[in-house]
């Protein structure tokens, strides 16, 4: 994968290795340990700090540019604390509401991580390892690091990480309780642990220079923290105590702790991978210092125990916000409504332009055929008004044989009934014979009376009956009835 430089970070200084980590090993490179200068602490000034440290480093041959940082346990602040049985989803929000009722310092100036712990059968609570680290000191180490281009990948705390590298070198059983201690300097680290679970952690100081007292201090702080966590126990006792630290100085220590819990107990050196490798590596007064370090390495191989990083704290499963794919669904289909619309529209609109364009060719012919017609049209028309306007000739005939006065004293021997074409109804010609002149002139006048325009015609005929020697034409025209003038309205004289 890569080389990483895994680092204690303290006060005072820091302790760690440098190793490279591929697939499921580890390979440690060398180990160092480095106090800060009084004047060049990160806790004055983080960048001057770096700057001093980027030579050590240098110095060293350390070339590594990615970090793991663990806090010592003293650094941080754990408590246990019982949530109600929630999902999973929820559990962030209530461990920080509870952390916040039971912190002394704000939780804006916290850094936070939380381990759930398994339910207990009957209980309707769950409880939570939640750890915490002032927001500035882990401020303070971050930035000296990045002062030097180099990346902190993660954070977390020595106790902790501590029992993952125990559950990697380790071939002893992991569910039964175990209980881990590791002296650090001038505290001792104590971490329980059941069923692959870390169910607390402690530090306690240890001041005495003594050894024969700090053994009998180191017995006194482990009972107290077993009978503190006896309630997690749950009436089980420690099958296995495990002693971090150098073999031969343990020894002592490993006996007594052996006689008073009745139990195994091994001791486990950092060191040790560090020799078996041939690597470059510092004595250490407390090699329990890289025990931190190192399981962060190995979690980063392959995580066996959960463990908390400030860095990348717990959080819930984020749930997949389907609301921009509801609207995106939502704004498709309303797309897609108003596409199968603007379609059906489109092609009903197309289709009522075909029907008007074949309307309109419809139209067009039909009027270029009224058009072609049109003379006849008006020719029928005009003949039909004609023919509707001329009287009949038997009405004529009629007519003309009231007006005559008798064949004993007129005869016609010509007739002939024409239709008009001008704004007569019907011309009448006739040529006859008379006694005398005056029967001519009474038919005439009698025509004239019947509505008829007659225009005098002497008849060029000669007779050949001395009883009616006088010849003579008709040529009339019938009129079309005179309408009488309708009289004028006289108004009312207003009284």
């Amino acid at each position: 994968m890569a080389d990483y430089l895994a680092i204690n970070w303290e006060k005072t200084g820091l302790s760690g290795v440098e190793a490279h980590v591929s697939g499921t090993a580890v390979s440690v490179k060398r180990s160092f340990h480095i106090d800060w200068p009084e004047q060049l602490s990160p806790a004055k000034d983080p960048v001057s700090a770096g700057s001093w440290l980027k030579n050590e480093f240098a110095r060293l041959k350390i070339s590594s540019k990615n970090v793991l940082i663990s806090f010592s346990r003293h650094e941080s602040t754990i408590r246990l604390l019982e949530i109600p049985d929630v999902p999973l989803e929820e559990v962030p929000e209530i461990v920080y509401f509870q952390a916040a009722t039971k912190s002394s310092i704000p939780l804006g100036q916290l850094l936070l991580d939380f381990l759930l712990l398994p339910a207990r059968e009957g209980k309707p609570t769950r409880e939570v390892l939640v750890a915490s680290i002032v927001k500035d000191l882990h401020g303070r180490a971050v930035k000296t690091f990045q002062s030097m281009g180099m990346e902190v990948v993660s954070t977390g705390i020595s106790s902790i990480s501590s029992a993952e590298w125990i559950a990697h070198v380790t071939s002893g059983n992991m569910d039964a309780p175990i209980l881990i201690v590791n002296q650090v300097d001038h505290y001792l680290e104590m971490s329980l642990i059941c069923n692959r679970q870390i169910l607390f952690t402690n530090s306690a100081s240890m001041t005495s220079a003594d050894r024969s007292a700090t053994e009998q201090a180191m017995i006194t702080e482990i009972n107290r923290f077993l009978l503190a966590r006896s309630s997690q126990l749950a009436g089980q006792n420690v099958e296995r105590v495990i002693l971090v630290g150098e073999q031969q100085s343990q020894q002592e220590i490993a006996a007594k702790l052996g006689e008073r819990f009745q139990c195994v107990v091994e001791v486990l050196d950092p060191l040790t991978d560090l020799k078996a490798a041939a690597g470059d590596f510092t004595a250490l007064e407390y090699p329990g210092v890289l025990a931190g370090p190192m399981g962060m390495l190995y979690a980063l191989a392959q995580k066996k125990l959960e463990a908390v990083d400030f860095l990348n704290p717990h959080k819930a499963e984020a749930k997949p916000d389907r609301r921009k794919l509801q609207i995106g669904l939502g704004v498709a289909g309303v797309i897609l409504i108003l596409l199968a619309a603007l379609w059906m529209t489109q092609n009903s609109v197309t289709d009522l332009d075909d029907q008007i364009a074949d309307r309109q060719k419809i139209q067009q012919d039909l009027d270029e055929l009224l058009k072609r017609g049109q003379p006849t049209l008006e020719s029928v028309a005009l003949i039909q008004e004609w023919e509707n306007s001329n009287s009949k000739t038997l009405k004529v005939m009629q007519e003309l044989e009231n007006s005559l006065p008798g064949t004993d004293r007129i005869f016609l021997s010509e007739m002939a009934v024409t239709r008009s074409a001008g704004q007569s109804l019907s011309r009448l010609r006739a040529i006859g014979h008379a006694k005398d002149d005056l029967e001519v002139r009474d038919l005439n006048q009698q025509l004239s009376h019947k509505n008829y325009r007659v225009h005098p015609r002497r008849s060029n005929s000669s007779t050949v009956d001395a009883a009616y020697p006088v010849p003579f034409e008709i040529d009339a025209e019938r009129l079309p009835p005179q309408v009488e003038p309708q009289p004028k309205a006289v108004p009312a004289k207003a009284n």
